[in-house]
C-alpha cells in the first residue's frame, strides 16, 4: 500500500502538519537491528524513533528486587549495542505482566508514564486498566492514534517476541523516505496513524527531562538525559567548557585533566542553587566532570566521572574534594559515551553524593 493512501488529505495538501506515527513489527531482533542501522544512516533524528522489545519474564526472586536490572546487560542480551548509542530515551521497563521490556523513543516514554499521561491527556474512548495485564501497551498505541483492534494486535505480537519500531514525526517527506525503507525490510505489520499533538509534545518533553516511576510500570534502568560538552554546540567554547584543563586536589596537586563534562538541562529553568562558580546556570546544570587521571601509581588510564557536589572553582582552578583512595577505587571506564541511572547510582554511592534526580519532601 502506498503511503499517500494512508496520510490524511489535509496533511498531503499542506493544510496542517500534525505528527504522524508509522509503526512496524518484525519477525526477529536481527531484522529490527538491520532496520535501526539503516535509520541511523538516514537523516532521521533519533528522537523520532521508538523501539519496544520484550526481553524475558522475571523469576520470583528477580521481581522482589527489580532495580537490580542493569541496562547495559539488557542491551547486550538483545544484541542492540550499536543502536543503543544512537537511540534516545533508552530504558528497561518492567510491566505488570512481570516481563522486562527494552524501550526507546517517544512510544517508550509514554509507555513508561502511561498512568500520568492518561490522567493528563483527555481521552473519551479509553479507560486505564488496573488489572495485572499488559493493557499498558495497547493503551499507549491508542494514545499515538492507532485504533483499538490494531493496538491489541501489536501488543499480542510484542508479547510473543516481535520487535516493534515506530517513527513519530510531522515531517511527511521524512516519513515517505522511512516508509520506503521499512517496506524493503519486509515487516510483518505496518500501519500509520495521526498522533495527537499533546501526546507528541509530552513524549518530546520526557525525552529531555528523563523518566520517573509512576507505579504501574517499573523503570528498572534508563539512560540519563545528560549532554556532553563535546557533543553540545551550545556548551562548546563557553565558560562551561573546561576540557583539557587541569583538575587539582584540595592540596593543589594535579590529579588529572578534564576529558569531558556532563550537563543536565535545568528542569526548572530560571532557578539555580548550585555552587561551581559559573559552570551551572539557569539553563544547564553541571552533573559530572569526566577526568583522565594523571599517571600515578594506582590511578590507571581509565576515565573517572566526578559528581558535581565534589567540585568547586577556586582562583580559576577546578578543585576536586576527593581522597586519593576514592580516586584509586572509583568506578572507571574506557569511554563514557552514556550513563544510565544505575551507572550514576554506582558512581554517586562511591563518592557519597546525593541522587540529584530524586526529589525529597525537603526539596
Amino acid at each position: 500500500m502506498k503511503l499517500s493512501s494512508l496520510i490524511p488529505r489535509d496533511v498531503i495538501t499542506g493544510q496542517s502538519d500534525p505528527p504522524l506515527t508509522l509503526a512496524a513489527l518484525f519477525d526477529d531482533v536481527i531484522d529490527a537491528e538491520r532496520v535501526l542501522a539503516l535509520l541511523r544512516r538516514s537523516q532521521l533524528p533519533p528522537s523520532a524513533v521508538s523501539v519496544i522489545l520484550r526481553e524475558h519474564v522475571l523469576e520470583e526472586n528477580d521481581w522482589s528486587n527489580p532495580y537490580r536490572t542493569v541496562l547495559s546487560e539488557v542491551v547486550a542480551r538483545s544484541s542492540l549495542e550499536a543502536a543503543s548509542k544512537w537511540l534516545e530515551g533508552l530504558a528497561s521497563l518492567i510491566l505488570p505482566d512481570r516481563a522486562q521490556y527494552l524501550t526507546a523513543g517517544p512510544v517508550g516514554q509514554i509507555l513508561s508514564t502511561i498512568r500520568d499521561t492518561m490522567q493528563t491527556i483527555e481521552s473519551d474512548t479509553m479507560e486505564f486498566s488496573e488489572r495485572a495485564e499488559i493493557r499498558q501497551l495497547s493503551q499507549t498505541f491508542q494514545l499515538f492514534g492507532l485504533d483499538r483492534d490494531e493496538s491489541r494486535y501489536i501488543e499480542q505480537r510484542i508479547v510473543v517476541g516481535s520487535p516493534f519500531i515506530a517513527i513519530t514525526t510531522s515531517n511527511t517527506q521524512q516519513l515517505r523516505s522511512v516508509h520506503r525503507l521499512l517496506t524493503r525490510s519486509m515487516p510483518v505489520y505496518m500501519g500509520l496513524a495521526r498522533t495527537d499533538i499533546s501526546v507528541y509534545r509530552r513524549a518530546q518533553e520526557l525525552l529531555k527531562t528523563g523518566l520517573s516511576n509512576t507505579g504501574t510500570v517499573v523503570i528498572a534502568d534508563a539512560i540519563s538525559p545528560l549532554e556532553h560538552v563535546s557533543g553540545a554546540q551550545e556548551l562548546r567554547g563557553t565558560n562551561r567548557d573546561l576540557r583539557s584543563e587541569s583538575v587539582r586536589s584540595r592540596y593543589g596537586e594535579v590529579i588529572g585533566r578534564v576529558e569531558d563534562m556532563l550537563y543536565e538541562r535545568n528542569p526548572t529553568e530560571g532557578t539555580v542553587g548550585y555552587r561551581h562558580g559559573d559552570l551551572s546556570d539557569s539553563r544547564f546544570l553541571l552533573r559530572y566532570v569526566i577526568v583522565r587521571p594523571s599517571r600515578k601509581p594506582g590511578m590507571g588510564r581509565k576515565l573517572i566521572a566526578l559528581p558535581e557536589d565534589r567540585l568547586t572553582v577556586q582562583d580559576g582552578n577546578l578543585v576536586a574534594n576527593v581522597t586519593h583512595e576514592e580516586l584509586v577505587s572509583a568506578p572507571r571506564t574506557e569511554q563514557i559515551s552514556t550513563l544510565s541511572r544505575q551507572d550514576e547510582a554506582t558512581i554517586r554511592r562511591h563518592f557519597s553524593s546525593p541522587f540529584y534526580w530524586i526529589i525529597t519532601a525537603e526539596d
